[in-house]
C-alpha cells in the first residue's frame, strides 16, 4: 500500500453529517480575492529579471493585499503560515533537484490540483510560490493553467495580458515574452491568456510539452508551478499532469470525501510523485479565515485497486475528510 493511501486512511472521519462537497463552481477562496497586483512597464534600462523574461512589464505586488487575503507577503509574512508553507515546499524542492533526496524527473514542474472545485488550490498555489520564491537557489515561475477559470490571472491583475494560450496557439513565440517579472524577487507569472474554445486541444499538443520544458529551462534550476484545473471536473487537468514530475493535490477538511480523492488520484495514472494537503478553511461572515491545517503525505499515485476501494468505502470513503490529519 502506498503512502498517500495510508495517509489517507489515517484521516479521521468528520461525522455523518459533514458538507457535501461541490460538483461544480468555483473555489470560493479565490472568487473573492482582492487584486494583489498590477503591470506597470519598466524601463527599457531596466534589467531586472532580464535573464528570465523580456516581458516589458512588472507587477508590482501589494504587501498589504497579501496579508488581507491571507496570503504571504513577503518581509512580513505570518510566521505561522510561513512555517506550513516550508513544511510543504521542503520535500518538493528536494525531490526535483535531488538534495538529500531522491530525484524526480521534471520534478521541478509542479502541478497544483485538486478533486473538485472550492477546495483552495489557488489559494495553495500563490501560497507556495510565495514560498518557494524565498529559495535563493532557485527561480519560481507561477504559470495560470486553469485556463476556464483563470483565478490566477485574475488576482494579479493579468487577466487581460496575453499569456499561456497564446503562447500554445503561437509557435513564433517564446515563453520569455510573455512570462511577467515581480517585485517580488525570483517571483514570475504566466498568465492564461486570452480564453479559446480549443483550450484542451492546445494544451494537449506538442507544443505545450515544448513550453512545459522552456520554462523548465528559463534559469538555472527554476521551480514551475502550474495552477491546474479540478481533476474530476475538467479534462484539461489530466493533461497538465502528464507534464509533471510531482502533483500537489490539495484536500478540503471537512468537505472533500475519501473516495473522491482516491478517484482523483486514479486519474493521475501511472507512477507518479503526489503529495496531499489538507487545507482546513472556515468562513466567518463574509470574509474567509483560513485555518490552515496542512497534513502531508508523499507517495505514488497508482491506481487506486478494487480491494483498496472496498476498504476505504468500509473506513467511511464516501464521507467528509476530517480537520485533523497527522501526514508523514
Amino acid at each position: 500500500m502506498s503512502k498517500i493511501q495510508e495517509a489517507l486512511r489515517r484521516l479521521q472521519q468528520t461525522g455523518e453529517n459533514g458538507p457535501a462537497a461541490p460538483v461544480d463552481g468555483d473555489d470560493p477562496m479565490a472568487t473573492t480575492m482582492s487584486r494583489i497586483a498590477k503591470p506597470v512597464r519598466r524601463d527599457s534600462d531596466d534589467v531586472l529579471m532580464s535573464s528570465v523574461t523580456t516581458n516589458p512589464h512588472t507587477l508590482l505586488v501589494d504587501r498589504e493585499a497579501l496579508r488581507n487575503e491571507g496570503l504571504l507577503a513577503p518581509e512580513r509574512d505570518s510566521a505561522l503560515l510561513a512555517k506550513q508553507y516550508q513544511a510543504i515546499k521542503r520535500p518538493l524542492v528536494r525531490h526535483a533537484f535531488g538534495k538529500r533526496a531522491t530525484k524526480v524527473e521534471d520534478g521541478n514542474l509542479i502541478m497544483v490540483t485538486s478533486a473538485l472545485a472550492g477546495e483552495g488550490k489557488t489559494f495553495t498555489s500563490i501560497n507556495l510560490a510565495l514560498s518557494m520564491a524565498q529559495e535563493r537557489d532557485h527561480s519560481v515561475v507561477l504559470v495560470d493553467a486553469d485556463v476556464a477559470k483563470p483565478h490566477v490571472s485574475n488576482i494579479f491583475g493579468v487577466g487581460e495580458e496575453p499569456g499561456l494560450l497564446d503562447l500554445l496557439e503561437d509557435g513564433s513565440l517564446a515563453p520569455q515574452s510573455l512570462v511577467m517579472a515581480t517585485d517580488v524577487e525570483r517571483l514570475y507569472v504566466l498568465p492564461a491568456g486570452a480564453p479559446r474554445i480549443n483550450a484542451t486541444e492546445l494544451l494537449a499538443s506538442n507544443r505545450m510539452e515544448s513550453v512545459a520544458r522552456s520554462l523548465a529551462n528559463i534559469a538555472d534550476q527554476p521551480i514551475v508551478i502550474f495552477d491546474s484545473p479540478p481533476l474530476l471536473q475538467t479534462s484539461e487537468a489530466s493533461v497538465v499532469a502528464t507534464l509533471a514530475g510531482q502533483v500537489l493535490v490539495v484536500v478540503r477538511a471537512g468537505q472533500t470525501s475519501q473516495q473522491a480523492v482516491l478517484s482523483a488520484l486514479g486519474m493521475l495514472g501511472g507512477e507518479r510523485a503526489v503529495n496531499l494537503v489538507l487545507n482546513q478553511a472556515t468562513e466567518s461572515g463574509n470574509d474567509y479565515n483560513y485555518g490552515h491545517e496542512y497534513g502531508y503525505g508523499y507517495g505514488h499515485a497508482a491506481k487506486p485497486q478494487q480491494d483498496d476501494t472496498a476498504r476505504m468505502k468500509a473506513a467511511g470513503a464516501d464521507r467528509p475528510i476530517a480537520d485533523e490529519f497527522e501526514g508523514d
